[in-house]
């Protein structure tokens, strides 16, 4: 008797831990997963954080976070360039490989801008021009209206210990925004974040309008907030890209 309410226990403890705290919003498939292949292999990075495809005009493009060049660039790449490093970058949706999305270039590359220089990530977000896709993932189009204080948001993605399984939600409030920095109230969250960088902040609708990037101070209370990058930066450029 004793054993059998022990594995019953058992059983109970391991379905707790094994449960995830994600919101009960879904959305169709939108998050990818990055896949970075170096001149020198030992740089490879098969899965690695987050991305999405942004639909702007007539154009799909693929974005994912600057800071990630950050993380695990080889001790030549100094700026946001790639030059010979980089042998191709693709992204997936994490529980196809096979579905992939192959980049054709760096857009917003700059032998100019410093990997080093804190101002390179005030505008946290990489964006590509596309060779293929065959992802079957749903482009994101960026909203254009303000947001507005207390309504929700939802991040799409998998943190850095999701090997497989579908794109998970997690949810948030929106607070305010300082300079191009998207503050949140936690919601639904992950115990860890890691591995979200690059996964795109959507609004109700699915629209995007935000990139996870990192945390903010806010001055007035002191406290430190989850704060994706805003997309202000990201549309100029796009702009001025497609007028070219």
């Amino acid at each position: 008797m004793e054993l059998r309410w022990l594995l019953v226990l058992l059983l109970f403890t391991t379905a707790c831990f094994g449960q995830e705290n994600v919101s009960k919003k879904t959305f169709p498939e939108i998050a990818l997963t990055n896949q970075i292949m170096f001149a020198d292999p030992q740089f490879n990075q098969p899965r690695f954080s987050c991305g999405f495809l942004l639909k702007h005009q007539n154009d799909t493009f693929a974005v994912t976070a600057k800071h990630l060049l950050k993380v695990f660039k080889p001790k030549g790449m100094k700026a946001v360039s790639f030059g010979n490093s980089v042998k191709s970058w693709s992204l997936f949706p994490l529980p196809d490989k096979a579905r992939s999305v192959l980049t054709e270039r760096l857009l917003n590359e700059n032998k100019g801008e410093s990997l080093e220089a804190k101002a390179t990530y005030d505008q946290d977000w990489l964006v590509f021009s596309l060779q293929s896709n065959h992802s079957g993932v749903k482009p994101l189009e960026a909203r254009i209206t303000p947001l507005q204080p207390g309504e929700k948001l939802y991040v799409v993605g998998w943190t850095r210990h999701m090997e497989s399984g579908p794109q998970r939600v997690y949810e948030f409030e929106y607070y305010k925004t300082i300079d191009n920095r998207i503050l949140v109230k936690d919601i639904v969250v992950p115990e860890q974040f890691g591995g979200l960088s690059g996964a795109p902040l959507v609004d109700e609708q699915g629209q995007v309008v935000g990139i996870v990037s990192n945390g903010t101070v806010d001055p007035a209370s002191g406290k430190k907030y989850f704060s994706p990058c805003a997309l202000t930066g990201l549309l100029a450029f796009l702009e001025s890209y497609q007028k070219k």
